[in-house]
């Protein structure tokens, strides 16, 4: 492993950390301490990805130009102030504000890491490179809950942000002594408007993989920002819900090893994941017992690992080194969209049709996607 990819995996773990610690308890933080119904809770996790939307685009273009370190050390910065600022919150716009700077953090961090990787790996290598920084960011995320869960063992919520803000914060050593790795190969001039073009083309033409993408996001999202508040309503306390995500990431981490050997099936495993998800939001739109999550989320986290190697060995592939950061950008601002509206859409429904409803809805679009995708590799 070079020096490179090793830094860029010991930041993902410390990040990854901190967000397993705080990330699953912000939902439950509203719900119970700001009296957030389910629209608003929907709402917060909307704005902290809303600007995964707009902003991979556009960073992805800049880090095909300018030094990378500098655009992941920006992203750490201000992630380790918008966690520590939830502990003074107040009110539901309060939250939003600050969730809505840590989306902007993320939108930096993600993308600088992913560019900091592709670019020190041969092409050869780049798959199982980016499987290291998976790893590396699902055993912090794996780590982080259970962290939590000791946190609150023994203090409240605001001291758990404040920790969480003091970990991420650990992570801007790494990132800084990425600097020497991060220059672009080629200075370029901001020609955008071709190469955009020709990229968005290219992830026009393939419809099932931004299916998958899309599918992937929403649930993702909604299990990140709604599901939660949703198992705090049927009794779990936050403790659990802490415990329920370190399944999760022990599922991610357990099934990360077999990814390889999954891939090579392509758009058949994309199938297998989608079945997987649809099949989890199945058992937490009909049970709602704390073993009953735990079936679901380790489902999710089989799913997610398979997911996200595969779609970006499929996005990377035969891509040129000086166009990763743009096609890339591309990628995850499709992913920011689906990341965007999944939690609203869940959030308005479980107000209007019930809390269990979205789980139903996503059930039947994941094995439709799912049916689609067999049906079409079959012809």
């Amino acid at each position: 492993m070079n020096r490179a990819v090793l830094l860029v995996a010991i930041c993902a773990a410390i990040v990854g950390v901190s967000y397993g610690m705080h990330s699953p308890i912000v939902p439950v933080f509203a719900r119970d301490q700001l009296d957030a119904d389910y629209s608003q809770v929907g709402l917060i996790g909307t704005v902290n990805y809303l600007p995964y939307m707009f902003a991979p685009f556009f960073v992805g273009m800049l880090l095909d130009r300018f030094n990378k370190s500098y655009m992941l050390v920006s992203g750490m910065l201000l992630n380790v102030f918008s966690i520590f600022m939830l502990s003074t919150v107040h009110s539901v716009p309060e939250i939003m504000l600050y969730r809505i700077i840590a989306g902007v953090a993320h939108a930096l961090f993600w993308p600088s890491s992913e560019v900091l990787i592709s670019t020190n790996s041969s092409p050869d290598r780049r798959v199982k490179s980016i499987s290291t920084f998976i790893a590396a960011w699902i055993l912090g995320f794996m780590i982080g809950p259970l962290v939590g869960k000791l946190v609150l063992d023994a203090f409240d919520y605001v001291m758990l942000f404040q920790l969480a803000a003091i970990v991420m914060a650990a992570g801007i050593v790494p990132a800084v002594l990425l600097r020497r790795h991060g220059w672009p190969a080629v200075q370029k001039n901001m020609e955008v408007r071709a190469g955009t073009m020709q990229i968005v083309r290219e992830i026009a033409v393939h419809p099932t993989l931004s299916s998958v993408i899309l599918y992937y996001a929403i649930t993702f999202g909604v299990v990140l920002a709604v599901l939660p508040a949703y198992m705090s309503d049927a009794s779990l306390t936050s403790q659990d819900i802490e415990i329920l995500f370190f399944v999760f990431g022990i599922s991610r981490f357990a099934t990360l090893m077999l990814v390889p050997r999954i891939a090579r099936y392509g758009v058949l495993a994309l199938a297998l994941a989608v079945s997987a998800t649809a099949i989890a939001m199945l058992i937490s739109f009909a049970f709602t017992s704390m073993l009953s999550f735990a079936v679901a989320i380790a489902l999710v986290g089989l799913a997610t690992s398979i997911f996200y190697p595969v779609t970006f060995s499929l996005v990377t592939r035969d891509t040129p080194s000086g166009q990763i950061g743009a096609k890339l950008g591309v990628y995850n601002t499709l992913f920011g969209t689906g990341w965007t509206a999944g939690p609203i859409v869940a959030g308005v429904s479980s107000d209007a049709f019930g809390s269990a409803s979205p789980y139903f809805a996503f059930f039947i679009a994941g094995s439709i996607l799912a049916g689609s995708i067999a049906l079409v590799k079959r012809r």
